[in-house]
């Protein structure tokens, strides 16, 4: 497993030693990746194929499943496996050992968001304007009231009893054991493309059109927006101790500050920018406080959460179509848009500097 000494101690080169990078062709253009709880991945390619591999033995690649067109989400189910939506309306759950089920089947709406509780007992895919709810092994549970317009992004809380959905003006709130009662709305106009909530359960915050995050404090039902991002903001992660929301969207990687009363009056920490590219994908370490960014020209660094270092992990040359660590957060996976996966093994690299050490700056 990887130490804390190991990736924080200090290590000046900019560069991965060799052989620390290993490439991994993937047969066609992802679109959607997600790596589960046991280093499996499941990337679902642009021809509407779901290739599935091992972090072990990344290249004996296993097509298991196909959608008439593009999948448009795929996520990964606590306890290991995944599920993929596309297109075509169908819903695939993947079993840790390949095995396929539809969980629902072809149709006229979009699987446009997924979501799995933390705890594994619930699933939740929306169709359109249709929010369904099953429980692990695909049993259908129930369906809430059409929401205002078509789901955009699904997130449970953290006991996994509420369901956040973002729409065209705002985010709703149901509970997952009473989908038909009367949900709370949190309303701020505007299309809403994707929600999170805070790993404490106090806060949620949605990705608007608007290239701007928009967060509500639940105590109080204060509301917050965040500005200053060059892009719609399409990836979010929190860190490991629940305290940072990392960000794509801006020329550096962003993280709010949600201790206390949240990001109020507070600036971002931010790390990476050099040319103005703009962060394609976030990805904070699952126990660390180290935040992974992949950036639109294929540049991929690493920053702390604590804004005292940063340091490049490897240029790419490709955009990147995904962002993960391994379970054990020693191993970080970028697939890009040529058809590439790149696995780093940093078990044994110290490649974030400590608070007080002069950042690793890219090589020129």
């Amino acid at each position: 497993m990887l130490s804390e000494e190991a990736l924080l101690a200090g290590a000046q080169t900019p560069k991965l030693a060799a052989g620390r990078q290993r490439d991994i062709p993937l047969g066609s253009a992802p679109v959607a990746f997600a790596l589960d709880g046991g280093n499996r991945f499941l990337a679902a390619l642009d021809d509407g194929r779901l290739r599935c591999g091992t972090i072990a033995a990344p290249d004996e690649l296993q097509d298991v499943a196909s959608h008439d067109g593009l999948a448009l989400v795929v996520i990964a189910l606590p306890g290991g496996g995944f599920l993929s939506g596309g297109e075509d309306g169908r819903a695939i759950l993947v079993a840790p050992d390949g095995a396929v089920t539809d969980l629902v089947p072809p149709g006229r709406h979009w699987i446009g968001a997924a979501a799995a509780s933390p705890d594994g007992k619930f699933i939740a895919i929306a169709a359109g304007k249709r929010l369904l709810l099953f429980d692990r092994g695909g049993k259908a549970l129930g369906e809430a009231p059409p929401a205002p317009s078509t789901i955009t992004g699904l997130v449970f809380n953290p006991k996994g009893k509420r369901i956040a959905a973002s729409h065209y003006g705002g985010v709703t709130l149901r509970w997952a054991g009473g989908l038909a009662g009367s949900p709370l709305v949190l309303p701020w106009k505007g299309s809403h493309l994707g929600v999170t909530w805070s790993p404490d359960g106090r806060f949620v915050v949605s990705a608007t059109q608007e290239r701007e995050l928009h967060g509500w404090r639940l105590e109080d039902m204060q509301d917050l927006k965040m500005t200053g991002y060059g892009a719609k903001v399409r990836a979010l992660s929190w860190t490991a101790d629940g305290r940072w929301l990392a960000c794509s969207g801006g020329a550096a990687a962003t993280l709010w500050d949600f201790a206390g009363k949240g990001p109020w009056g507070r600036p971002p920490h931010q790390f990476g920018e050099t040319d103005g590219t703009l962060v394609a994908g976030v990805a904070a370490h699952p126990r660390l406080p180290v935040i992974a960014a992949a950036f639109e020209d294929g540049r991929v660094t690493m920053g702390r959460s604590d804004n005292e270092g940063e340091a490049p992990v490897a240029e790419l040359g490709q955009a990147p179509a995904g962002l993960a660590w391994s379970a054990d957060g020693a191993t970080l996976l970028c697939p890009t848009e040529d058809g590439t996966l790149s696995l780093f093994d940093l078990r044994e690299l110290g490649t974030v500097p400590p608070p007080g050490a002069a950042a690793s700056r890219r090589p020129r």
